[in-house]
């Protein structure tokens, strides 16, 4: 492609902001992993060629590069073009036309970000110059004709993709049990597998008896079987068997348009979702059947009604997570990590949506099957929150006079360093006259044109350094008081419901992670779960140097019991130090029986008290739970190590807070 096919000048000329070197942001971008990555360098030419054209300025350019959909507006590559357009730091950005950049109205709002910042933009194709007055309105045609385009192209692809599947065609990867031979074009080339024959056989006569999906991926797995093309693993799961009795062709009937994508207009993203029943197309292909469709349709109805109990929403009839991003979710959701193998806990802990437990015991990865309460961990560890901010005592005088040396000693480096900087702009601004007289005189030749380069960088390096030291503050540093810290707390978790999607982003800001650990009472009973994390109370302030210097401070490990103790436990210290004290009524020491009466617990539970301190000094222990390091097969939720499945594999991280 020439890059100026009429030799016209461009007008406004480019120009450089900061001394003679333009500063190019050049976007390249290709849609899939199916393009040649080839076409990124041709790109690259191009734009250098182009400027070369159009200009006799030198210019410095750097190249963004990218691979992905132009819809998707959280690319590294199109949020790094956004990130680097803000700083202010380029002249112009480049790009063969907008859909490079990005796609539909948010191009348009990138070109004015462009022009906020005094950064030009050029799509050459699109005939985009935001130097130019009538820029909105050729941006405006080239976003409707790139949406345009978009629409009628997959229009024509869904439209083909249709006929061809009526016609028998549209053959992709199959499932277990099919063969797909060299040189298929249509479903009547394909073949049962033999083999596959018995198989599912006794595949849907275990169903029919009762067995479970992860029991027939065992049994699969035991006897050797392909997962088939189709598969992405090379080990049969539950899920991989669910999705394959399910499949309408093991009756001989092909159906296509169960699911469709549809944007997700925010982020640009592509999701899939129930197609419309009119969308449905289905083709008979008795050829292929394994089952009869009447034996057939009578397993898949016993198992959605064997399976409906455990559906989202079977009550209303709605799905409550549908359209629902996975990050709003109740605290303290995806923030709970497991201490033993290092995986999330996850909501549906053992059937109960309220509870969360390890995703690595789900996956038979790890022994730890203990649940977690949610919504009491949630009010467990929202307490302890707000008691640390309660407890908070003002700043002690050393630390306040650390603060006020640390303000003064930045003052002077401030002083230092925007002196030395101003002389060193001084000196290549000199030398950059120096070299222009040399020029000017009708010296020229590449040394001197390397040194103008270097001189140039120089110059823009200091620059923004000079920029970033004075956007730093330079004054004394005013720090919060703890009556501070107090109300700005209270002010944050007023009125938050501890259900709510709010409540758990305070959260995560305050407690970037929550490590659990299986404990048990030492005297052999009670499986309870404890926790562990970092309470970071400085994140409550605003961006700055009082939070900075406050975060080590404001920084406290808690421990929080996720459970409620049983009687033993929780009146132990009450009872032992009322039978070590004197009943005034009696004049003699409070027996068992009375101290029970005096907590208000039965005397049984009194005597376990007793009976659990006296283990606890026979293990010289000070809290009546000691930690879990390995699995009890003995304790129904710790037995996933006995599973044929079972493989520890804890990761790197596991424990770590």
């Amino acid at each position: 492609m020439n890059p100026n096919p009429n030799n016209s000048p461009l007008y406004p000329p480019l120009s450089a902001r900061r001394g003679h070197t333009i500063k190019v942001l050049a976007i390249c971008r290709i849609s899939t992993l199916n393009q040649d990555e080839k076409s990124l360098d041709d790109q690259e030419a191009f734009y250098r060629e182009w400027i070369q054209c159009h200009s006799s300025l030198p210019f410095e350019m750097t190249v963004i590069a990218g691979r992905g959909s132009g819809e998707n507006l959280e690319r590294e590559d199109f949020l790094e073009a956004a990130e680097k357009v803000a700083s202010g730091e380029f002249d112009v950005v480049i790009a063969e036309d907008l859909a490079r950049i990005c796609r539909r109205i948010h191009a348009m709002i990138f070109c004015e970000d462009c022009e906020d910042s005094q950064t030009r933009l050029i799509a050459i194709n699109d005939r985009v110059d935001t130097g130019k007055d009538d820029w909105r309105l050729h941006s405006f045609f080239a976003v409707m004709h790139h949406e345009t385009h978009n629409r009628d192209t997959s229009q024509r692809i869904r439209r083909s993709l249709r006929n061809r599947f009526s016609q028998g065609g549209v053959i992709q990867t199959p499932i277990y049990g099919y063969i797909k031979p060299l040189g298929c074009r249509t479903d009547d080339d394909l073949q049962k597998d033999p083999d596959a024959e018995p198989i599912y056989k006794e595949w849907f006569e275990k169903l029919e008896m009762g067995e479970s999906y992860s029991a027939i991926a065992d049994w699969l797995n035991d006897l050797g079987i392909p997962v088939g093309p189709a598969a992405r693993g090379d080990k049969w799961t539950g899920k991989l068997v669910r999705e394959t009795t399910f499949n309408s062709i093991l009756k001989g009937i092909r159906r296509r348009n169960n699911r469709r994508s549809k944007r997700n207009n925010k982020s640009g993203k592509y999701r899939t979702e129930k197609a419309p029943v009119e969308d449905l197309l289905e083709r008979d292909c008795p050829h292929l059947a394994f089952f009869d469709a009447d034996y057939y349709d009578r397993i898949i109805r016993m198992l959605q009604e064997r399976n409906a109990k455990y559906s989202r929403g079977r009550e209303s009839g709605a799905d409550p997570l549908k359209n629902r991003a996975k990050k709003r979710t109740r605290f303290p959701g995806q923030i709970i990590e497991c201490g033993i193998c290092g995986r999330p806990y996850v909501f549906g802990g053992h059937g109960q949506t309220d509870h969360l437990m390890c995703q690595g015991a789900r996956e038979y990865r790890c022994w730890n099957g203990v649940t977690v309460d949610g919504p009491l961990a949630a009010r467990k560890i929202a307490d302890a929150v707000f008691a640390e901010f309660e407890a908070l005592e003002g700043f002690d005088a050393e630390f306040l006079a650390m603060v006020e040396e640390q303000a003064n000693q930045r003052g002077k480096e401030y002083e230092i360093k925007s002196d030395r900087l101003s002389k060193e702009l001084t000196r290549i601004e000199r030398e950059i006259q120096n070299l222009l007289k040399f020029i000017r005189e009708g010296i020229s030749n590449d040394s001197l044109r390397v040194e103008f380069n270097r001189l140039e960088q120089s110059k823009t390096q200091v620059l923004l350094e000079m920029d970033s030291l004075q956007k730093s503050p330079s004054g004394d540093i005013v720090l919060p008081t703890a009556n501070d810290l107090r109300s700005l707390a209270s002010e944050e978790f007023k009125e938050l419901a501890l259900e709510s999607f709010e409540f758990a982003t305070l959260m995560r800001r305050l407690i970037p992670k929550i490590v659990v650990f299986p404990f048990r009472e030492c005297l052999g009973g009670t499986i309870v779960i404890k926790s562990k994390f970092r309470l970071r109370m400085a994140e409550l302030l605003p961006l700055g140097d009082a939070r900075n210097m406050l975060s080590p401070s404001l920084e406290k490990v808690l421990q929080v019991d996720l459970f409620e103790p049983i009687q033993r436990v929780k009146f132990r210290e009450q009872i032992i130090e009322l039978i070590s004290t004197i009943n005034l009524k009696t004049e003699k020491l409070y027996s068992i029986k009375d101290a029970a009466d005096v907590v208000g617990i039965t005397a049984t539970a009194a005597q376990r008290a007793v009976k659990l301190q006296q283990q606890m000094d026979r293990l010289g222990l000070t809290d009546p739970f000691v930690r879990m390091t390995e699995p009890d097969g003995k304790v129904p939720k710790l037995r996933r190590h006995l599973h044929d499945r079972y493989k520890f594999d804890p990761l790197d991280h596991a424990g770590d807070i």
